[in-house]
């Protein structure tokens, strides 16, 4: 008996055995095959077109040929309108304060500086917050404030108690808040 036929054999039994089982398994696994090839030939030319664009800005020229995102100017145009503006941003702080003492934190001051995003017609408004509340209160205050303001993230919490048995928590709080910019 030949080596070829041994393995024929081999793999007939196998097959066999296998079952119903075997024969999904089978399958599944061409599907990740063929999926596997269609993203890595999408992943390829989307590398092509890239490469190309960049060589071109390299040379010192306009880009080839944009790189298509998906995303038509009206779509992001509606996307940048659901920003509030800069004019806003008076009753906005004011909106967080009220917002922050109706869950009893104490903000005592704020300080913010404003920054342009670029590429983009935003602002980013960095606020200073010092807090002092109960840990459940900063927190409900937090959670409101994220899950009601989609333009509003929290960067960065520091805090600190003053004993292990005491309930408040005292800290620094920095808020971004984003705006579109006014029109010059």
């Amino acid at each position: 008996m030949t080596a070829m036929v041994r393995i024929r054999e081999s793999l007939r039994r196998a097959l066999r055995g296998a079952g119903w089982a075997g024969a999904a398994g089978g399958l599944l696994l061409a599907l990740a095959v063929a999926i596997d090839q269609q993203a890595a030939s999408s992943f390829e030319a989307r590398r092509t077109a890239l490469a190309a664009e960049r060589a071109s800005l390299l040379r010192g020229g306009e880009a080839a040929q944009p790189v298509r995102t998906g995303v038509d100017r009206d779509t992001l145009r509606a996307f940048y309108d659901g920003f509030p503006t800069r004019d806003a941003l008076p009753a906005l702080l004011s909106a967080l304060q009220v917002q922050a003492e109706t869950h009893g934190v104490d903000i005592d001051r704020s300080d913010y500086r404003v920054a342009d995003e670029t590429g983009a017609p935003l602002q980013r408004v960095v606020l200073s917050l010092p807090v002092r509340a109960e840990y459940g209160a900063l927190y409900g205050w937090l959670s409101e404030l994220v899950a009601t303001t989609p333009h509003v993230g929290l960067e960065a919490l520091t805090l600190r108690r003053g004993d292990a048995r005491g309930g408040f928590v005292e800290g620094e709080l920095r808020l971004l808040v984003f705006v579109r910019r006014t029109p010059a």
